[in-house]
């Protein structure tokens, strides 16, 4: 499990002149009092940084003396990152630069306002966000990614991107005409013309490129069966695989005002509000605590 501060007002940041090693951090931190909201310390030296937790027996001063300090991970188990766009205090932020730092135990942060935060044992909630696309970019995710941005009070979660161009689901011998739900993707299909069904143009000899919703829509302003090829991010949700602890994020045009629960899959409205997306991403954290 991943280790981070609740708050940033939790790390101090000191620079000293001794090794960063448990005995000499230990006597220098246990002679000298710390603010009283401090936990964790970011001693660097020459270039390297660690990370020790302070033991205090009382916050009640604004300064309170150390009785102990503990070595939580030393300068070989460090990387100390400059990211001056991130924000500190959002956990998934921090997660996300650690990936910059692939095998390291300990990633300190020094991002947006100054602010030094870190993440030891980085095991992010590993969300799959399968949308598909056009439009571009990918909305679910990009809507994803806004949300995580601020989200202080969720654990670090990192969003795998999964999507899915709908140019993939054409069959190798295209068909000559394809019907779209509508020209908010401003697709193009070489070699084939395009309609749009929300211009509900004249029948045609076309194969509709779209959900259950987009069938049910045609069935309501066309007569007669129509070959389709399902677009549905939910019914492509079926044939993914997710490793252990992962979750799955997709929409569904079916649904409206709510979201469901298929296994470790969450699945929101096609047009899902950021209300929506906070509470499939609680869910999501759920699902995926073993």
């Amino acid at each position: 499990m991943s280790t981070l501060p609740e708050r940033y007002r939790e790390v101090s940041v000191t620079d000293v002149d001794v090794p960063l090693e448990a005995g000499p951090l230990r006597d220098l931190l246990t002679s000298r009092p710390v603010y009283r909201r401090t936990r964790y310390v970011v001693v660097r030296r020459g270039g390297q940084a660690a990370l020790v937790e302070v033991v205090k027996t009382t916050t009640t001063p604004l300064f309170c003396p150390v009785e102990d300090a503990v070595l939580l991970a030393g300068p070989e188990e460090t990387t100390y990152l400059h990211r001056p766009d991130l924000d500190t205090g959002v956990a998934s932020e921090l997660v996300k630069a650690a990936q910059d730092a692939p095998g390291v135990r300990c990633v300190v942060v020094e991002g947006r306002y100054g602010h030094v935060s870190f993440v030891l044992d980085p095991a992010p909630v590993r969300l799959r966000v399968l949308d598909v696309a056009p439009p571009w970019p990918a909305k679910l995710l990009d809507q994803v990614e806004r949300v995580l941005d601020t989200a202080e009070d969720l654990p670090g979660i990192l969003p795998l991107p999964q999507v899915v161009s709908l140019e993939e689901l054409l069959p190798d011998q295209p068909a000559g005409h394809y019907l779209l739900p509508c020209r908010g993707g401003d697709m193009d299909v070489p070699g084939a013309q395009v309609s749009y069904l929300d211009e509900v143009p004249p029948k045609a000899d076309w194969t509709l490129l779209g959900c259950a919703r987009s069938r049910a829509i045609h069935d309501f302003f066309y007569d007669g069966p129509v070959p389709q090829i399902d677009t549905c991010p939910r019914a492509l949700a079926k044939d993914v695989e997710l490793g252990p602890g992962e979750v799955l994020l997709t929409k569904c045009c079916l649904l409206e005002e709510h979201i469901e629960t298929e296994g470790r899959t969450v699945v929101v409205p096609w047009g899902a509000s950021f209300a929506h997306l906070r509470e499939a991403l609680n869910t999501a954290v759920e699902l995926a605590d073993p």
